[in-house]
């Protein structure tokens, strides 16, 4: 078939077009390639406004969306942590919502069913109980499903632990609460499983010392005391490899300290 020519013009036109638009399009992926990178060294020196900057730059971008969102929850999450008031409330808003946009972006990764669990947890800080209720049993939702997904996923067995761990030592208050809410507390909650998904954390990641302090932290709470001085003297042995790490020993030494005063 013989094209007329003002559908050559127009082929041409959009060759033309696409052929101008491939180097804008490769720049804004690099410069998001280039954000991310930027914002993960920040984040690894503990810099956490410029992490921040650095993602939202690169959420802006062309580029991988799915990276930048879970930077942007990863180093809200941990903002929340030394915010207070509106701040604090905005951050885990901001988290919550990136976090909701990683798992549309990648459903099936387990990093952004991990991330989202996090933000929820932080969002758990600023509701009331009625509202906590409905929460704790989507983190659990989105952790038992990022487990699924990667059942290697040292983080989420973290998480899942912390979950039982709250939820088998939930107070008076909340549990008469959750009682008269529609959603209710879910279901399977205890120390025994706290304690196996964070030995497993643990042996998914040796060298993490969060993930130590919170079982020692667990054993405490379950009456193990040895096991717990075991893992506070691990945790002591690690170098420190992030920033927030020193610190963090520092918590397993009081903790070690007032066990051994203990006997």
């Amino acid at each position: 078939m013989i094209m007329n020519r003002s559908a050559c013009r127009a082929v041409v036109l959009v060759l033309a077009t696409a052929a101008l638009a491939a180097p804008a399009l490769a720049a804004r992926t690099n410069g998001a390639d280039a954000a991310i990178s930027h914002g993960d060294d920040s984040y690894a020196r503990g810099q956490l406004r410029e992490a921040l900057a650095s993602y939202q730059s690169a959420e802006a971008l062309e580029g991988d969306r799915f990276a930048a969102l879970c930077g942007l929850v990863r180093v809200e999450s941990e903002l929340c942590e030394d915010a207070r008031g509106d701040e604090r409330r905005r951050l885990t808003a901001s988290a919550v919502e990136h976090g909701r946009d990683a798992v549309k972006a990648a459903p099936d990764s387990a990093a952004g069913h991990v991330w989202l669990a996090v933000a929820l947890a932080r969002q758990l800080e600023v509701e009331g109980p009625k509202t906590r209720a409905a929460l704790e049993r989507e983190i659990r939702s989105e952790l038992d499903r990022a487990i699924a997904i990667d059942p290697a996923n040292p983080r989420a067995h973290f998480e899942r632990g912390l979950w039982n761990r709250r939820l088998a030592t939930l107070g008076l208050w909340d549990r008469a609460m959750s009682k008269i809410t529609f959603a209710g507390l879910p279901n399977g909650a205890s120390l025994a499983n706290a304690v196996r998904d964070l030995e497993h954390a643990v042996e998914l990641e040796p060298n993490a010392i969060d993930y130590r302090l919170e079982l020692a932290r667990t054993y405490v709470r379950a009456k193990r005391d040895a096991d717990a001085r075991r893992e506070l003297e691990r945790a002591l042995a690690l170098p420190a490899g992030r920033p927030r790490d020193p610190g963090l020993q520092a918590e397993a030494r009081v903790m070690l300290e007032k066990l051994s005063r203990r006997g």
